[in-house]
């Protein structure tokens, strides 16, 4: 028991909670055997609300505490303290943290506690941006919404959902070519592959302010496909066995872009990558 009270852990409320729920749980046997469902939902509940008490203290250690900082040879100056609220694996947990600015009007503030943790979009955790991005990839951002509501963890909206992939994109195709090169080396070929085929096709897509601007033609052209829409590309490389069974296919996809010349390139390198392990 001393050893109990000297630990700060075990006096965490969100810890006492949960000993206290286990223990009344507990106490339902005395009649009939209680809901089984019910108990894991609740023990998932108390369970996060840990999560999110041991996050909150540990996120709180990367911030930084100074009148000024420099961050790529510039200086910043201590601004303003206040609290902010990030979306965690476990949900949202509120922290407080020091804002500096830059000599200049109009200037933007950084905040060094983001930066440290490598909070993502000034609202996600990485592993909850890791999780969402690729449930993103797999689902609408209305089904996504709707899968992390049910798996009771944490909780984004459909807009957050919708913004996170936006907000990627760029940071991916700014490190596109050494990235992808990354993730081919760690690909297998089936030792049974014959064939490889490689195929390229698209899907229009409506395009955002698009509207009306999209029925104006220059003179001697006329529309190609569906007023205010755009091809976007996909391909794939699949590998095949001698008599033709399906061993495993790459997917690559490009929003539109004109004859598709960045998916060509990545459908050439994979091609490349797999003969080399072919003929290896």
């Amino acid at each position: 028991m001393e050893l109990c009270h000297k630990n700060p852990i075990l006096r965490s409320r969100a810890i006492q909670r949960l000993g206290q729920f286990v223990l009344d749980w507990q106490e339902q046997w005395t009649d009939a055997p209680p809901d089984l469902e019910r108990f894991e939902r609740e023990l998932h509940k108390y369970a996060m609300a840990i999560e999110r008490e041991l996050l909150t203290e540990e996120l709180s250690r990367y911030d930084v505490t100074a009148k000024q900082v420099e961050v790529d040879g510039v200086t910043y100056r201590y601004t303003v303290t206040s609290s902010e609220t990030y979306l965690s694996a476990a949900g949202p947990i509120t922290v407080t943290r020091n804002l500096y600015r830059p000599s200049g009007r109009g200037s933007k503030s950084i905040c060094p506690l983001e930066l440290r943790a490598g909070i993502i979009g000034g609202h996600w955790t990485p592993r909850a941006a890791r999780q969402a991005a690729y449930v993103m990839a797999h689902l609408t951002p209305g089904n996504t919404e709707a899968l992390f509501d049910e798996l009771g963890s944490m909780r984004p909206s459909r807009s957050s959902l919708d913004r996170l992939p936006k907000g990627l994109s760029p940071h991916w195709d700014a490190h596109r070519r050494e990235w992808e090169a990354a993730l081919r080396a760690q690909e297998t070929v089936p030792g049974e592959a014959a064939v490889v085929a490689i195929s390229v096709d698209g899907v229009t897509v409506r395009m955002k302010g698009s509207g009306r601007r999209a029925k104006r033609f220059l003179p001697g052209k006329h529309a190609s496909g569906p007023t205010g829409q755009k091809e976007a590309g996909c391909g794939t490389v699949v590998l095949y066995d001698e008599e033709g069974i399906r061993l495993q296919t790459i997917r690559y996809g490009r929003m539109p872009e004109r004859k598709k010349g960045t998916l060509q390139q990545q459908l050439e390198t994979e091609m490349t990558s797999v003969l080399i392990r072919l003929v290896v």
